[in-house]
Order: structure tokens, then sequence, then C-alpha cells
């Protein structure tokens, strides 16, 4: 069952977070040369994206009880697509912001009900080397794509076609995602939810729900807070600051994705971390030194090895937060959903405050911000990882 599952899973959502990675980076040049949007309107623009996801995340678990996950899928990228297509009918910054706000939504359709399929009736190493799977895959996706979304946007000046071009790429690879999905259904249908859910309580009462997922929920939050800051202003102070080029930022971000993939293939085959609550607090303290170092980082070669071990330190709190909030729960769909949900909510925090405090303040500041914010998480992850 795995094998056949992950057949479809795998290249799902790598093409899908290609998609969706060349378009996020793509449209932060649009309305930052197209349309003048500072880092404040750069910074609400993505949360925008990630609250709407949020609420998706949340309003759409109600689906779990009616259509399969692969189905989810399908609707999302087909979804996506139109309304991707539909904001180039009204090209201006209000449309913009309109249809990426509705396309944060689509994609909530998604990966939580993606994730939820993978895990079903999965404990142990084998949770461990399905979920090291799907996130490679997804990564190896968001590591290629920041690279082709400067590079299309560069090219796509050249021709004269303004910064559209990335835009236009990812909803032709977003359909073809779509048509992907349907063509495999026959090979490896989805279950059933009911189905699904049958499978995972039988697993899960053979276990136990793991006590760890709200510590490592903790970290999560934190870690998306610094990554939502480094993906989405960043890419702004390197063109005001750095005078680099889209496809020279693409390739910075290309290096935190590329280690991040690498991480996820490591964790999802090591086992010394599962089960053993220390390293939650370990991961903790990494982000928090991430934060100060890039407090300080003023150089090109700083910021690549920054975001090489931020990759790093990502990839395995990530793995923490999807094998303890899947181990041991029947409710593999709602976790998953939750997981979705907590790393969003660091992402609109990381935009908007991180957006702020750069245009008000400075970029040293918007580190403090972050490291801040993993000072006030770290009490209740310790105390969470005690009371276990």
């Amino acid at each position: 069952m795995p094998d056949k599952r992950l057949f479809r899973i795998i290249p799902c959502s790598f093409l899908a977070s290609v998609a969706i990675g060349i378009v996020n980076l793509g449209m932060l040049f649009l309305i930052k040369s197209d349309y003048g949007a500072g880092p404040v309107v750069v910074g609400w623009f993505t949360a925008l994206w990630a609250a709407a996801y949020f609420v998706g995340c949340i309003a759409f678990r109600s689906l779990a009880r009616h259509i399969d996950a692969s189905v989810s899928a399908i609707l999302m990228c087909f979804l996506s697509a139109a309304l991707l297509a539909a904001q180039f009918l009204f090209p201006t910054l209000v449309g913009a912001f309109v249809a990426y706000s509705m396309y944060g939504l689509a994609c909530s359709l998604m990966w939580p009900r993606l994730m939820g399929w993978l895990v079903v009736g999965l404990e142990g190493n084998a949770l461990s080397r399905a979920s090291g799977s799907f996130n490679l895959s997804w990564s190896v996706g968001m590591t290629i794509s920041p690279f082709l979304a400067g590079a299309l946007s560069e090219r796509g000046v050249a021709l004269g076609y303004g910064y559209a071009l990335p835009i236009q790429v990812g909803i032709v690879i977003l359909v073809a995602t779509g048509v992907f999905m349907l063509a495999t259904n026959p090979v490896a249908p989805a279950p059933r939810p009911r189905t699904a859910t049958a499978v995972s309580t039988a697993i899960a009462a053979k276990g136990h729900d793991s006590p760890l997922r709200h510590p490592a929920w903790i970290g999560l939050f934190a870690i998306y807070v610094l990554c939502s800051v480094l993906n989405n202003i960043f890419p702004v102070y390197a063109k005001d600051a750095l005078a680099l080029s889209e496809s020279v930022i693409g390739f910075f971000l290309l290096i935190r994705a590329a280690t991040m993939s690498v991480g996820f293939w490591v964790f999802g085959r090591l086992r010394f971390w599962q089960f053993k609550a220390v390293y939650l607090p370990v991961a903790l303290a990494a982000n928090l030194v991430l934060c100060l170092a890039f407090a300080f980082i003023r150089t090109p070669l700083g910021f690549i090895f920054g975001l090489a071990l931020l990759g790093a330190v990502q990839s395995f709190t990530y793995s923490l937060s999807i094998f303890y909030g899947s181990s041991g729960a029947a409710d593999r769909d709602k976790r998953m959903s939750i997981h979705e949900a907590v790393l969003t909510v660091g992402q609109v925090l990381g935009s908007v405050a991180g957006g702020a405090v750069y245009q008000v303040f400075s970029w040293p500041l918007v580190f403090v911000f972050s490291a801040a914010i993993v000072l006030i998480c770290a009490p209740f992850q310790i105390a969470g990882v005690r009371k276990r």
C-alpha cells in the first residue's frame, strides 16, 4: 500500500511545490517592480496568502468526511490555476491581493489531505521513512523553484513580458499536476475517508498518542517565523541593500531549500531522534542561534552559510512535528491540518511583523524580533517536554 500511494503522492507534491514556489516568489517580484509595493505591503501580501491558507486548513477539514485526498488535490490544482490566471484580467495591486489570497485558500485543499493520506496506517520507522520521502519530494521542488522564478522573471522582462512569466509557468505546471492526478487515479486510488479513518484507528489502538506533539508544534511555529522573514522580506532587502538580481536572490533561497531537502532525506532514515524529547529544545536553541547570527550578517557569503544552516534546522524541526503529530493518532487528517495551521501562523507573523520592523526600524532588528519569539516559545516548549 505505501508503494502505490507514493507513486502518486511523491510526483504530485514535487510538481505542486515547484509551481507554488515559482508563483510565490514571482508574485513578490511582480508587486514590487510593477506595482511599487514596499516592505510592509510585501509583508501583508504574503501574510494574506498564509492567513487564507490557515482559514482553509480549518474550514475545509469537514471535506475529509466526504471526498478523498486525490480529489482534493485535483480540485486544488485546477482551482489555483484558474484564480492565478484571473488576476491578469485585473492587473492592479488590488487584483493581485484578491487573487493571491483566494489562491492561498485553494492551496489548503491539498496539503493537509495529502499528508493525511500519506501516513494512514503507518507507525514507527515506516512512518518516518514515508514522511521523509514526502518531505524530500516537496522540498526538492522548493529547492529549484526560487532559481526558476528568478530566471523566468529576468527572461520575461528581457522579452517584454514584465514579471508575469513565472506566474504563467506556474499555472501550466499546476494544470499538468491536476492532469497527472486524474490519469493515475485508477493505478492507486486514495482510500475513502471512512476507510482511512478506520485503518488509522486500528493502528493507533496498538500504540499510544505521542504527548510530544505539542512541544513539536511550538518549535514548528518558531522556525517558520524566521523562515517567513527570509523567504518574503529577504528578497526586498537583497534588492534594495545588496543590489542583487532576481536570479541571484533565487539562488540564495535555493541554498536553504537544498539543505532542507538533504535534511529531510537524512532524518527520514535515522532513528536516533525518535521519541527522544531532548532534541525538541535542541532544535529550538539552534533556531535562536540562527536568529542572532542573521542580525550580524551583512555579506552575500554570510547569507549563503546562514541560509544553508537554516535549511538543516528547518528540516529537523518539521520532521519532529510530522512524526510526533502523526504517531499514535487516529484522526491524522486533523493532525496534519493542525501542523499546517501552526506553521502558517508563524508565516503570517514573520511576514507582517518582519516587513513592518524592517521598514520602520532596520534589518538587524527583524532578527532581534525573531529571537524574541523563540525566547517566548522556549518556556512553553520546555514545560511541555517535562510534562510528558
